[in-house]
């Protein structure tokens, strides 16, 4: 039951979507879909980074002694 309500508000959306853009030309269709997709490049751009910065820092963790009194 918990998800169910997620699936209508999907639906709903993307009715909601199909009518606002049924008046918008098919040239700016094109444009539009392709700023969605630069757009998930660029948050997956920045996932890359941070995952690239979690494995430096993981490599230079660096193993100190401690002295025994």
């Amino acid at each position: 039951m918990e998800g169910r309500w997620i699936k209508h508000l999907v639906k709903a959306w993307d009715a909601f979507l199909d009518d606002i853009f049924s008046f918008v030309p098919d040239e700016s269709k094109k444009h539009i879909k392709n700023a969605k997709k630069e757009f998930l490049l660029a948050i997956r751009s920045m996932i890359d980074s941070k995952i690239q910065e979690l494995n430096k820092e993981t490599e230079e963790v660096k193993k100190i002694e401690i002295e025994k009194e």
